[in-house]
């Protein structure tokens, strides 16, 4: 009687073995990366000497305090140097990561401004605080003020047409 060894597996089956694991490893990867929400708010512009103080908390990260730098323009290369600086603290029991971003309207609802402060590297740790810069390079004449500046330019009238 001949007795058999172990039973290998082939070539291509370790390979799909393996194909399958590194599968099953980046779906539970980018699961984690997938569980980050957005959450958005409107505030009415009311900045007291540049800080606007706020009432912000969801999941326990609260935002209290936004300090306004309307900057000015550098010239020739027409950049504004307008920036907002976010406080954020995260009050939870857990390490969050947080980003930042913020848009500023009139009362028309027209966008003057717009800015992401991004990601940090790494986590705010439970407890900590930390600052968000959320810069506004392209602010030039219309300064963020709640209120619409532009004023637009008359048409010129046609003149009556002669038939």
């Amino acid at each position: 009687m001949i007795s058999e060894g172990p039973v290998l597996p082939s070539k291509s089956e370790v390979t799909s073995m393996v194909r399958r694991l590194v599968l099953v490893l980046a779906t539970l990867f980018f699961s984690q990366l997938l569980s980050a929400e957005i959450v958005t708010q409107k505030f009415n512009w009311s900045p007291v000497n540049g800080v606007q103080r706020l009432r912000f908390d969801w999941n326990d990260i609260a935002i209290s305090e936004i300090r306004f730098d309307l900057g000015d323009t550098f010239k020739p290369l027409r950049v504004s140097s307008a920036k907002a600086i976010v406080r954020v603290d995260n009050n939870s029991a857990r390490d969050q990561e947080v980003g930042v971003a913020l848009a500023i309207f009139d009362a028309d609802g027209t966008m003057l401004a717009a800015g992401s402060g991004g990601i940090k590297v790494g986590n705010l740790n439970k407890g900590e605080r930390d600052t968000f810069t959320v810069r506004f390079p392209y602010v030039f004449e219309t300064k963020p003020t709640g209120k619409w500046k532009y004023q637009p330019k008359a048409r010129p009238t046609e003149p009556p047409s002669s038939r």
